[in-house]
C-alpha cells in the first residue's frame, strides 16, 4: 500500500468548462516519515551506525584510536545497526498488520535519536550507560506497539510469536547486562553469558525465524502459511502455527542455556535444528526454483550461513567468538540488507526491481562474503590477524556504502504505482 498516492482534485464549473485533475503535489522526506515508515529514517541511522562499528577495527589497527575494539564493537552493532533496522521494520509493518495507528513522526525521531545515543555511549566506552539506553528504548517500542495492538483490527501472523520472543530477549539480555555491571554480586555468574546470548543472538535469530516466516515465501514465489483470513478471534490453524513457533523459539532460548551450562556443541546443534526444521515447514526454500534475481540469490546465501554458521561452530567449539561472524557477518547483516533492499523498493515505486539484476546488491553480497572469509581467517594467521580485521571491516563498509548509494535514496521516494 502507497502511502504518497497523488489524489485528484477534481474542479468544475456552473459555466460548463471540462472537469480536469490536478495532481498533488509529491510528497516531501519528512511527510513521508510522518505518515508511519519510520524506516525511512532508521535505515538510514542504522547504515551509519553499521558503518562506524565496523570501522572501529581499522581505525584501531591503524592506531587512530587507542582503545581495544571488545565489548563495544558487537553492542553497537546488535543494539545500534541491528536495532535501527528491526525497529524501523517493525515500526512501519506491525502498525498495518493490526489495522492501527502507524507510528508517529515523533516517536520514529525519538526511536532512532535514542538508538543512535546508544550506539555512541557503547562507542565511547560508556557499555553499562548504552546498555540502559537501548533496553528503555525497546521497552517503550514495545509499549507503544502493544498499546496501539489493543485496538486492532486483524490478528497478527502467528509466526509473530518469534518477533515477541526476540524483543523480549533482547529486554532481558540488555537488563541483565547491565545488572551485572552495577551489581556484579547480585546476578550468578552463569546469568551474565546467558544475557549476552540473548541479546546477541536471541534479539536477531528470533525475529528472523518469525518475520522470515512472513516476508520469505515472497522473495521465493512460495504459497504463504503466515496467510489467514483477516480477523479479530483466532482463525482455525492459527494457534496450531503459533504453537509450532514458539517451541522452535523455545529451542533456541534452551539452546543458549546448554551452552552456558558447558555444553556448547550440542547447543549449538539444537540451535540448528530448531531453525532448520521451522524454516523447513513454514518457508521450504529447497522448494522453489533458482529464479527470482538477485534478491533472491542473495537472500539464499544468507540463509544458508546461518544454519552452516551454527553446525560449523558444533563441529569446533573452541573457534567460537571466530565462527560467529559466519552468522553475524554473512548470516544477520546480509539478510538485514536484503529485505531492507525489498523494503525500499517496495515503498518507493520500485517493485518492478524485485527479480531483477541488482548490482548493487551483488556487490555487497561479495564484499560481505570477503569480509567474513577476511575476519574468519584472520584467527588462524596470527602474524597478520588484526590487520585482517581492519580489511575486514573495510570490505564490510564498502559493500554498504556501495549498497546504500544505490539503494537508500529510495527511502525519499514516495511510491507512485498504487
Amino acid at each position: 500500500m502507497s502511502i504518497a498516492d497523488p489524489q485528484a482534485v477534481v474542479r468544475g464549473s456552473s459555466g460548463g468548462r471540462s472537469r480536469r485533475a490536478v495532481r498533488a503535489p509529491a510528497n516531501g522526506y519528512w511527510q513521508l516519515v510522518a505518515k508511519g515508515e519510520p524506516f525511512r529514517l532508521l535505515f538510514p541511522l542504522g547504515v551509519a551506525v553499521g558503518i562506524l562499528g565496523v570501522l572501529m577495527w581499522p581505525l584501531f589497527v591503524w592506531h587512530v584510536t587507542a582503545a581495544y575494539p571488545v565489548p563495544q564493537h558487537p553492542r553497537v552493532m546488535i543494539e545500534g545497526f541491528l536495532g535501527c533496522f528491526v525497529t524501523g521494520f517493525l515500526g512501519t509493518a506491525l502498525p498495518r498488520l493490526l489495522g492501527v495507528p502507524k507510528v508517529t513522526i515523533y516517536e520514529a525521531v525519538g526511536f532512532g535519536a535514542a538508538l543512535v545515543w546508544a550506539a555512541w555511549l557503547q562507542y565511547s566506552g560508556a557499555t553499562l550507560w548504552g546498555d540502559l539506553v537501548f533496553f528503555s528504548t525497546l521497552l517503550t517500542l514495545v509499549f507503544s506497539l502493544g498499546v496501539r495492538a489493543l485496538f486492532r483490527k486483524d490478528t497478527p501472523p502467528p509466526a509473530f510469536v518469534l518477533v515477541a520472543m526476540g524483543l523480549l530477549s533482547a529486554l532481558f539480555g540488555s537488563f541483565g547486562l547491565a545488572v551485572s555491571q552495577v551489581a556484579p554480586g547480585v546476578m550468578p555468574l552463569e546469568l551474565m553469558p546467558f544475557a549476552k546470548l540473548l541479546l546477541y543472538q536471541g534479539f536477531i535469530l528470533l525475529p528472523i525465524m518469525g518475520i522470515g516466516a512472513f516476508l520469505l515465501p515472497r522473495f521465493f514465489g512460495l504459497p504463504n502459511r503466515q496467510s489467514f483470513p483477516e480477523s479479530l478471534v483466532l482463525p482455525p490453524g492459527w494457534a496450531g502455527r503459533a504453537a509450532f513457533a514458539a517451541t522452535c523459539g523455545l529451542a533456541v532460548v534452551a539452546s543458549f542455556a546448554i551452552e552456558v551450562a558447558g555444553l556448547p556443541r550440542w547447543g549449538y546443534v539444537l540451535r540448528a535444528g530448531a531453525l532448520l526444521l521451522y524454516f523447513f515447514r513454514e518457508v521450504p526454500v529447497h522448494r522453489a526454483g533458482f529464479g527470482g534475481g538477485s534478491l533472491a540469490l542473495c537472500l539464499r546465501f544468507a540463509l544458508f550461513s546461518i544454519p552452516a554458521g551454527y553446525v560449523l561452530l558444533a563441529m569446533i567449539p573452541e573457534r567460537t567468538f571466530t565462527l560467529l561472524h559466519v552468522v553475524f557477518i554473512t548470516g544477520f547483516s546480509l539478510l538485514v540488507f536484503v529485505v531492507a533492499s525489498r523494503v525500499v523498493l517496495g515503498h518507493s515505486g520500485q517493485s518492478d526491481k524485485f527479480r531483477a539484476p541488482l548490482w548493487s546488491v551483488l556487490a555487497l553480497s561479495a564484499l560481505v562474503a570477503l569480509a567474513m572469509l577476511t575476519r574468519v581467517t584472520a584467527d588462524w594467521l596470527p602474524r597478520v590477524q588484526l590487520s585482517h580485521y581492519a580489511y575486514a571491516g573495510v570490505a564490510w563498509a564498502l559493500g554498504v556504502i556501495i549498497w546504500a548509494a544505490i539503494i537508500l535514496p529510495g527511502v525519499a521516494k514516495p511510491d507512485e504505482e498504487s
